[in-house]
């Protein structure tokens, strides 16, 4: 990362970040994962003058406040409870203005890599008394940009979200898209409301719960494991700090329609310097389900990414 050159008021700067992977075991035995994975993950340039910002290349682009299920994550792959949760970067173009100290507008535009089509949206964001408050529009053709949400499917994406703090915090963001190559247009709404607090105890026990709710219109393509066109999930982390060094985190999600259920404990310990090490385990079951078929976990004859495991992972930040 670094300047190309800046003044009073202008300044081109870049990142250019890459990600080396190599993983083995049944995950890379049945093909989820490459065996070697080379990649740029972050390589963009910013031109920024007074109220204006434009960037392009490989970048990170995510909005809403939602933390454990993310609507309007309309560009986010990331595996929240996993090891350094960040999202894949996107191929783009983004524009940014501000309209004042706690506002902007901004809009982008994304290969799709499709019949030469592009992805593009618009947003505003807006501070409003204690609120954090925004509104977006997308327009998403059929991409085969695999990692994104629906990206098989046609779409207008309209999402709204706030956020404030009164004693405790909470938000709530939803979305909803329409389904353009379906007769009628059909609807589906995502939304996700929570709230965290933090206690304190220690040097601060964080706890934050969210809910997620799913409903759609019976022409909208299913894209459910099960086939049902409404969900209802819990999510809850709960971390603290420990030390200057050592952070633990647990995350837990509980399906509603089927019980199956996810527990993910994590602690995280500064080796030194950039030096991190995780030790991580993922616990999967039901309440009473049928564990062959539940969302959250699976027993299946083939690998599927939701059986019960533990980790070590060693990750040098440089």
């Amino acid at each position: 990362m670094g300047d190309f050159w800046s003044d009073d008021t202008s300044l081109l700067d870049f990142e250019f970040t890459f990600q080396s992977e190599y993983r083995g075991g049944a995950i890379e035995q049945v093909g989820l994962v490459d065996e070697w994975d080379l990649d740029v993950f972050r390589g963009w340039l910013r031109f920024e003058k007074d109220q204006f910002r434009l960037r392009g290349g490989r970048q990170a682009i995510l909005f809403g406040p939602g933390q454990l299920f993310r609507p309007l994550g309309v560009f986010d792959d990331r595996l929240i409870s996993g090891v350094i949760p960040q999202t894949t970067g996107v191929d783009g173009l983004r524009a940014t203005y501000f309209t004042g100290p706690t506002s902007k507008v901004e809009g982008w535009a994304i290969p799709a890599r499709f019949n030469e089509r592009i992805i593009w949206g618009l947003r505003g964001e807006r501070q409003i008394g204690i609120l954090e408050t925004g509104l977006l529009f997308q327009y998403k053709p059929v991409t085969d940009l695999e990692f994104l949400p629906s990206h098989d499917l046609e779409l207008f994406q309209f999402g709204y979200h706030f956020k404030g703090t009164q004693v405790i915090g909470f938000w709530n963001e939803g979305r909803v898209d329409i389904e353009q190559d379906k007769p009628g247009k059909p609807l589906r709404f995502d939304s996700v409301v929570g709230v965290d607090y933090t206690f304190d105890f220690g040097q601060g026990l964080h706890v934050l719960l969210e809910y997620f709710f799913r409903t759609q219109e019976p022409g909208f393509t299913i894209e459910d494991v099960k086939g049902e066109r409404t969900l209802h999930e819990l999510g809850l982390l709960i971390d603290q700090p420990v030390g200057i060094a050592t952070v633990w985190r647990f995350f837990a999600f509980f399906d509603m329609r089927d019980r199956s259920f996810q527990i993910a404990p994590q602690i995280e310990h500064n080796v030194f310097g950039q030096v991190y090490l995780y030790l991580t385990a993922l616990i999967g079951g039901s309440v009473e389900g049928d564990n062959r078929t539940g969302r959250l976990f699976r027993q299946t004859p083939v690998f599927n990414g939701t059986e019960s495991r533990i980790g070590l992972t060693l990750v040098w930040f440089h």
